[in-house]
């Protein structure tokens, strides 16, 4: 797990982290992420048990049918070129705010890699609270 920082180009494209292409088969499912700024991208195997979790809910909630729409609906299948770029269309990189030409960070964070413009990530860690802050005793995660 770790970050990396890379330029969009000019055709909406981006090198995936030389590190990252190793584990993965290329191809990545890039889709809106949940928190906001951020896109989420996958490996099929992993989209497809998410896919597989959002319908096996009822479409009544509102929760669910905006999932469908928005994590499912904007998922797109972004397959590595000769030089370990992916495609990500502009409705993507419009969701998180970042155009060609500007750098985005690539967290992976185990199941998923979170990608978000680098100014919000550099913003987010300003003024976000420290976790040394924050009160995690009631997740019961050992070894912190």
């Amino acid at each position: 797990m770790a970050r990396y920082t890379h330029t969009i180009d000019n055709k909406g494209r981006v090198i995936v982290p030389a590190k990252l292409r190793e584990q993965l088969d290329g191809v990545l499912i890039v889709t809106q992420g949940i928190d906001e700024g951020f896109l989420a991208a996958y490996t099929p195997e992993e989209f497809e048990l998410i896919k597989d979790q959002i319908l096996n809910h009822s479409s009544t909630g509102y929760v669910i049918r905006k999932l469908k729409r928005e994590v499912l609906g904007s998922s797109t299948v972004c397959e590595f070129d000769g030089q370990g770029r992916i495609s990500v269309p502009a409705f993507l990189w419009d969701h998180i705010s970042v155009k060609p030409g500007e750098d985005v960070c690539f967290i992976h964070v185990f199941d998923k890699i979170e990608i978000c413009a680098q100014s919000f990530y550099d913003k987010l860690q300003e003024e976000d609270k420290p976790l040394s802050e924050m009160d995690l005793s009631s997740y019961e995660i050992r070894g912190l």
